[in-house]
């Protein structure tokens, strides 16, 4: 599975959630799963750093055409990544090719372009992982939901705060929909 990791990126950040965000890349990296992230820092990073220290598969999906402008205009980091993709699309346009080109993502915790990135997953009927009590949107998500109205997508939004079980209930939920 390709789990796309959506998030804060930018400060302040919860230490607590900091350690979960890693852990949860690590959790990708040893079920064999690929790590996509807007290629920021943040709790993305943070995921992407577990996911590559573990030896995993990590891309990072970058909102500018070429690494000049990954670095110089966006100061994206540079590390922790096996892979790197150019999109040329700034943000948030980088946002649907990140979301759309992987199976499933997670939330944690996140601003306006987290809320873009769960409305993309949303409406392409993605399985979506949200980090309970990691702030940001993850409060809203399930209110967004309710007021989409869309039958059974809601079924595809699991919650949990332990990232162990939450990469166990995304493999699960993914392996669901695709028997069904």
């Amino acid at each position: 599975m390709q789990i796309a990791i959506c998030g804060a990126s930018l400060p302040p950040f919860d230490k607590s959630i900091l350690k979960k965000a890693y852990e949860i890349g690590k959790e990708i990296a040893i079920n064999n799963h690929t790590l996509r992230f807007g290629g920021c820092w943040g709790y993305p990073f943070e995921a992407a750093k577990g996911a590559f220290e573990a030896k995993g598969r990590v891309i990072a999906v970058s909102p500018a055409k070429n690494k000049d402008e990954h670095i110089n205009i966006y100061k994206f980091p540079t590390e922790n990544f096996t892979e790197i993709k150019f999109t040329g699309l700034e943000i948030p346009g980088r946002n649907l090719p990140l979301v759309v080109d992987s199976d499933a993502i997670i939330i944690i915790s996140g601003q306006i372009g987290t809320l873009n990135e769960f409305t993309i997953a949303f409406h392409h009927k993605k399985p979506i992982g949200v980090v309970e009590g990691s702030g940001g949107i993850t409060e809203l998500v399930d209110q967004i939901a309710k007021i989409c109205n869309k039958v059974g997508e809601r079924d595809r939004i699991i919650y949990e705060k332990e990232p162990k079980k939450l990469v166990e209930k995304l493999n699960q939920l993914n392996n669901n929909i695709n028997n069904q």
